[in-house]
């Protein structure tokens, strides 16, 4: 049968967070432009990601507050029990209404500029899509995203023997009564501690590098807490996992090397995940990938190492935040419009990555570990660390965090921030606006807060740092 034959001037593949912007930027800019899904629809934020986990955090949140009245001196006359049989039916409600707006745009596509299918490069101008259309373009972005993948180990039960990701796991009837996570990552912190204070028995599985954080001192805070409301096993090694007739069995040495065995109705895999390049043709083109499979990529421009093809989303770099992927979805379909002419190079925003568990951890502008490496470029920093423990934090009960701050020794201006505290993001949104608008600790340090108040605590952190430089200048501070 011969193939139905397209032409435009930019292909986008993937309608996700980057792949939409990619079109809709295209668009803008008067391209012809074809978009490409392989389904299902939607967003994987808003399908399997952030949308369904955060609303069964919240949901989470309000079980926990109400075990958690005597710390306020309220005592009940009973014991607390949640009926969560529907809590996963309201997750869905959520994700759809979410989702909605998207599958809208989607559909008022002309439907020969929407193709819903499997795509296949042919040559560096033309993918086949379902092997039976074919699409000839001037340049093309590809934004496929990522997805959760199984380790070997578990990849013989499946889904029907309870090993689930997080694509299966917000379509499953009922919450389990027992879960073991595999992974101290976004997903596997949000769920684990969702799931416990839902009252189902949890334990996480990670490693000491919590989530995204890099300063030592945020990280400890961080383990303090959680540990105090769910299970979590950091540094352990699996020795080995059996399978019963209803659950597992899970053998496992602690940091300690002591031998443990736990017993769990499903198991949730969330500590991997793979670019979703299967069946595109990638390498057969000669694409660069670099070492996790990701699509390699100029960082300023989302050019790929093939000039007329452009990547965005974390097809190009695992974890992306949703904002980030937006902005390089942005900038690969205008730039993917601009060819033959050269690419616009444009510098990405400060970073800033929040995590909204309980407490909550965010980073902003350079971490930790950037701030030393720059400094061993020859650009020195001055740090200051804050222990959450007084003002509005101790009058509500929110205290026991830590933030610490990074600044420029020369400048003075503040590079970025890790923290573990309540109300972690909005801080870190603030110490981003004075990231942005160039402001130094002095100048933070200055500002009058209302009192008490949450961000009292940044200006804390400035005034530490002040001090931390005028001991530098006397040789008093390492």
């Amino acid at each position: 049968m011969d193939k139905k034959v397209l032409s435009c001037d930019t292909v986008v593949i993937g309608a996700g967070t980057a792949g939409l912007e990619a079109y809709k930027a295209a668009v803008a800019s008067g391209a012809h432009c074809i978009l490409v899904e392989s389904g299902p629809l939607g967003t994987s934020a808003k399908r399997t990601g952030d949308t369904p986990v955060l609303a069964l955090m919240e949901a989470a949140k309000k079980c926990h507050a109400l075990v958690d009245l005597e710390r306020y001196g309220i005592k009940t006359n009973r014991e607390f029990s949640f009926d969560i049989d529907n809590v996963l039916n309201h997750v869905r409600a959520v994700r759809a209404k979410d989702t909605s707006d998207i599958l809208s745009f989607i559909y008022q596509i002309p439907e020969l500029n929407r193709l819903i299918g499997k795509a296949r490069f042919v040559d560096e101008h033309s993918i086949v899509v379902n092997e039976s259309i074919v699409v000839k373009f001037r340049s093309a972005v590809i934004a496929t995203g990522s997805a959760p993948i199984v380790p070997y180990e578990l990849s013989q039960y499946g889904v029907t023997g309870g090993v689930y990701t997080s694509n299966e796991f917000f379509d499953l009837d009922h919450l389990p009564a027992s879960m073991a996570i595999f992974g101290s990552n976004r997903e596997g912190l949000l769920l684990g501690q969702a799931l416990s204070y839902l009252g189902v028995k949890v334990v996480v599985f990670g490693n000491h590098r919590i989530w995204e954080l890099t300063d030592d001192s945020v990280i400890d805070a961080a383990i303090h807490a959680y540990q105090q409301r769910f299970e979590l096993v950091l540094d352990s090694y699996t020795t080995a996992i059996e399978k019963y007739d209803h659950g597992f069995g899970i053998y496992y040495l602690d940091a300690s090397n002591y031998e443990n065995v736990l017993s769990v109705d499903t198991i949730l895999a969330s500590s991997v995940r793979y670019p979703k390049l299967d069946g595109l043709n990638v390498r057969s083109l000669g694409l660069r990938l670099d070492r996790q499979g990701c699509i390699s990529v100029n960082a300023q421009t989302m050019q790929t190492s093939i000039s007329h093809i452009f990547a965005a989303g974390e097809v190009t770099s695992l974890g992306m935040t949703i904002a980030r992927a937006r902005h390089d979805g942005k900038l690969a379909g205008e730039n993917a419009v601009l060819y033959p002419q050269p690419p616009r190079s444009v510098e990405p925003d400060f970073n800033i990555n929040i995590l909204l568990t309980d407490p909550e951890l965010a980073q902003v502008g350079l971490s930790y570990d950037e701030v030393k490496m720059r400094a061993k470029s020859g650009s020195p920093f001055v740090s200051s660390e804050v222990r959450i423990s007084e003002g509005l934090y101790r009058i509500c009960r929110n205290d026991g965090g830590t933030l610490r701050l990074y600044c420029d020794e020369a400048t003075h201006l503040i590079l970025g921030a890790e923290m573990c505290m309540y109300g972690a993001s909005h801080i870190a949104h603030y110490l981003g606006l004075a990231i942005m608008q160039k402001l130094t600790i002095e100048q933070v340090a200055a500002t009058t807060f209302f009192s008490p108040a949450y961000e009292e605590v940044v200006q804390k952190a400035c005034a530490i740092a002040i001090k931390n430089l005028a001991r530098r200048g006397q040789g008093l501070y390492n």
